[in-house]
């Protein structure tokens, strides 16, 4: 294949020409959405997401979005008065809680809430689903199923023909796949998690993608939990109280559950954005014997991101970049070299840095991460300035959303059999990647016809 480069401006959809899913004429690179032979079903656990966004809307099952932020045993941001759930299919997670106590009881609880004559919101007068929350969620959901879209003029508040349409054409990794969001907050117990993650288990996806890390006081940070100090884990030391019994029975409870749900379908995490040495947690739980995949990022150069993992990962996806000045690398935008001046030394990795980002969906109006200059919402009748529907966006969370996109369209082609389990996707995934340096050959980065790495950018600056 002839390397795709872009020089000086950096195409929105980059990241999927480099994985083989669109060509560089942003048409499907040998697949067509009429080959879907059943579309795949995400469930994200996240923030909550702009489900009327346009190029969202088709994307998001609205019936069985999950808001676990709000209220303890979960509203449904996306039903007003009655919710519908018999006839959805919901799984059977009662071999997943088999031996696990805390989970069997939750379990319970779980089912009793999502019975029929039960109403969508419970406990709270409203779902936490503001735009204030919904920047991470939002974007996350664009990379992995976002739609083209069009927008009529009338609505869009700009001006242009009567008739005529304004163009979104934005698209995720699989534009075919219905996503669940299930939002929890950022500052989760074990028991928000345990729900999550059986909520996720219930509505039957094909894939599972957790674009964030779960602070686990025993399992966030291996390398310095294993510590002993006097006796105790450094990280129960530093807790602001002591931990219940309980409360850990839970955490413990969690970690089984999710590598037990891992075996069914694959479970896509992100690897984190601070260099850690394997990873954050659950990442870092991913092994051979299981299906979760930990997910690194890589810039379009096609070098490891500055910030990203780089051991003990499943696969590397395209993303952002960052600036690194340390003992260990200095890694310079070129273009601010003759700002900086003084202290750069001669010799440095700044040829390995790219100012290219993640082009996703974001939260119309003031909210989300690209703000619009109004202060107040959209209208709900069309786009007043649709440049706040978009953002940039990147780190570890990028990678992973279009690696679980990327799986979706596997699944959705039939690429992935139907009744793969957990690790036998986790094989297929693996079976698309190449490496994408010979001097990096575990940097293993995957295509969707088995090809290498595209760079959206040429090596040197």
């Amino acid at each position: 294949m002839k390397p795709y480069s872009i020089n000086r401006k950096q195409d929105a959809l980059w990241h999927l020409i480099s994985v083989g899913i669109l060509t560089g004429q942003h048409r499907p690179n040998n697949w067509s959405p009429d080959a879907i032979c059943k579309p795949a079903r995400v469930a994200m656990i996240d923030t909550s997401v702009a489900m009327d966004h346009p190029n969202l809307r088709e994307a998001i099952r609205r019936d069985l979005a999950f808001d676990l932020f709000s209220t303890r045993l979960g509203a449904f941001p996306g039903l007003l008065e009655q919710k519908q759930i018999g006839d959805l299919g919901f799984g059977d997670a009662q071999a997943l809680v088999a031996g696990l106590p805390g989970c069997k009881a939750l379990l319970a609880e779980l089912m009793a809430r999502l019975a029929p004559d039960q109403p969508p919101k419970q406990g709270t007068l409203q779902p936490a689903a503001s735009p204030v929350f919904s920047g991470h969620g939002t974007a996350i959901a664009g990379l992995i199923g976002a739609r083209p879209a069009r927008v009529p003029y009338a609505q869009a508040h700009i001006t242009g023909p009567e008739d005529g349409q304004l163009p979104l054409p934005y698209c995720g990794a699989d534009p075919t796949c219905e996503i669940v969001p299930i939002s929890t907050n950022f500052d989760a117990d074990p028991e928000q998690m345990i729900l999550a993650f059986l909520y996720a288990d219930l509505v039957n996806p094909d894939v599972i993608v957790l674009p964030r890390g779960i602070e686990d006081p025993f399992r966030a940070e291996p390398q310095l939990h294993a510590i002993d100090f006097l006796g105790q884990p450094l990280g129960e030391l530093i807790a602001p109280c002591p931990i219940p019994d309980a409360q850990r029975e839970l955490w413990s409870e969690l970690a089984e559950l999710i590598l037990k749900i891992s075996h069914r379908r694959p479970v896509i995490c992100a690897a984190g954005n601070a260099h850690e040495e394997f990873g954050i947690y659950p990442a870092n739980l991913a092994s051979d014997d299981n299906g979760v995949i930990s997910v690194g990022a890589l810039n379009a150069k096609g070098w490891p991101s500055s910030y990203s993992p780089e051991e003990g990962l499943t696969v590397w996806a395209p993303s952002s970049d960052a600036e690194q000045f340390d003992s260990g690398e200095v890694r310079l935008n070129p273009e601010r070299l003759l700002e900086i001046g003084h202290g750069v030394p001669p010799v440095n990795d700044n040829h390995k840095y790219s100012a290219f980002g993640i082009i996703s969906t974001d939260v119309p109006g003031p909210g989300g991460y690209a703000a619009t200059p109004f202060d107040t919402p959209e209208p709900q009748d069309g786009i007043r300035e649709y440049g706040s529907y978009f953002c940039d966006f990147g780190g570890t969370s990028a990678a992973c959303a279009i690696v679980a996109g990327f799986m979706a369209l596997g699944r959705g082609l039939g690429q992935i059999p139907a009744d793969a389990d957990g690790i036998a996707a986790k094989a297929w995934l693996l079976s698309k990647c190449q490496p994408v340096r010979p001097d990096l050959p575990n940097v293993m980065v995957p295509h969707l016809h088995g090809e290498a790495f595209v760079r959206g950018e040429p090596d040197q600056p």
